[in-house]
């Protein structure tokens, strides 16, 4: 059996991932056909074993623990698939809810759970991978592999071994003192503006007595047509990217909502993940290689679309270039020699993680994914969709990934903050933003 040790993202997600604030990563495809099951569990298999994280289980530590690591069998320990008839996509929907709803447990292989959904229309493939286990593109990277093999595709991987390239400092943390001053700069500059509490999201159709406490997610699918993904992309003015469109289409969207129900607007503060993986393997393995930078902006930097996404571009161009997003992995060096039971309490302990520090919410866009066109005999890829985890005071984050000519965009919402109906107006909002301005 082999063993690795956690890198500081792991370490980080797994002391966050905590009910009702559940850190589960969520990717779904949806094809035109039937996925016959014992196929399916031969692909799911597969992938396990073409992923060696994909098959990893915790190995018991204690409260004096200071690292923690992963075991990896040989084969799992179960096979984590669950099938279910439905419907209607009312019945889809509650299936895609529960199963984002469940804390994946981490002590059994591997880390990840499937729903197989039959409708009639054609068959949903859902996946929830515990963050801890690995970030949005691990989680479709597995899918990828899935895919792949039901259809009877080849599914090569880099010349390389998966568990050898998983030191994070060594990937994006400080190589000089100079660099390192920068990144402190950086970090004083978040911090200052975090004096000013960010924006909240005004919760809507949620009318119990502690919302907070309230479990689970809902989910609001964007899916955009190739005429409407077309009309997206003609408003792009380089060198502003898509991400920065998303990012500013976002912003405003929150503004225009706010100022519909009646709610505060101020400074906004998007989290966003940054992919840390060398160029030559950027969509390739499982394990978590997404650090975070906040872009924020102003209420006076909230203007039209067009003048919103050259702020955002700014900022962007400027973290780009300072290598902002390694100020998170020199950041997680300072808890790495605490026990267990201290970094079990990170949120009250570490002020970056506290509720007044987190941001107004969390997007993340996967880019252009090259999936396969169809999954064999089960027919056609139609749809696409994924998700970060949205805790709490966020309430709601996006998750965006294209295929071929079209996007898709997710609006994931903690039941505690938003009712179904609110989570559609907002996302009508969003699409509206982004199409129209």
């Amino acid at each position: 059996m082999q063993t690795a040790e956690f890198n500081h993202l792991e370490s980080t997600f797994l002391n966050m991932d905590r009910r009702p604030d559940t850190w589960s990563v969520q990717v779904e495809v949806r094809v035109t056909g039937r996925i016959e099951e014992t196929r399916l569990r031969d692909s799911i298999r597969y992938a396990t074993e073409k992923h060696p994280i994909a098959r990893a289980r915790i190995q018991p530590y204690g409260e004096g623990a200071v690292r923690y690591f992963w075991d990896i069998p040989e084969q799992i320990d179960h096979l984590p698939l669950t099938v279910y008839d439905a419907r209607t996509d009312k019945d889809v929907a509650a299936h895609r809810s529960r199963l984002q709803s469940i804390q994946v447990p981490l002590s059994l292989s591997p880390g990840f759970m499937i729903y197989l959904v039959h409708h009639p229309k054609g068959d949903w493939l859902m996946i929830n991978v515990n963050h801890t286990m690995g970030d949005g593109l691990s989680t479709f990277r597995i899918i990828q592999s899935i895919v792949r093999h039901y259809a009877g595709e080849p599914d090569p991987v880099p010349a390389l071994d998966p568990l050898s390239v998983r030191d994070l400092k060594k990937l994006a943390g400080s190589k000089t003192l100079t660099q390192r001053i920068e990144r402190i700069k950086l970090l004083l500059d978040h911090l200052d503006k975090a004096r000013n509490p960010p924006t909240r999201i005004k919760g809507r159709g949620v009318e119990v007595k502690h919302p907070d406490t309230l479990p689970g997610y809902g989910f609001e699918l964007l899916a955009f047509s190739p005429k409407e993904t077309k009309q997206f992309m003609a408003r792009r003015v380089k060198p502003a990217t898509v991400n920065d469109m998303l990012l500013a289409g976002l912003a405003l969207t929150i503004k225009q909502w706010n100022a519909q129900h009646g709610a505060r607007n101020g400074r906004t503060s998007i989290m966003m993940p940054v992919n840390l993986r060398p160029e030559d393997w950027w969509f390739e393995v499982v394990t978590n290689f997404s650090s975070y930078v906040s872009v924020s902006l102003p209420a006076s930097a909230q203007t039209d679309f067009a003048a919103t996404t050259q702020a955002v571009c700014r900022q962007t161009t400027e973290y780009k270039e300072a290598g902002a997003a390694g100020v998170l992995i020199d950041l997680l060096e300072l808890p790495k020699l605490f026990p267990a039971v201290l970094k079990a309490r990170l949120k009250e302990l570490f002020p970056l993680f506290a509720g007044s520090l987190m941001e107004t919410t969390i997007l993340s866009n996967l880019g252009r994914l090259a999936t396969s066109p169809s999954m064999g005999d089960a027919g056609k890829i139609t749809d696409l969709y994924f998700t970060p985890p949205a805790p709490m005071p966020a309430g709601v984050s996006v998750g965006a990934a294209s295929m071929e000519d079209r996007m898709f965009l997710t609006v994931r919402y903690r039941l505690a903050h938003f009712d179904a109906a609110a989570a559609k107006d907002f996302g009508a909002l969003y699409r509206q933003v982004l199409l129209i301005g």
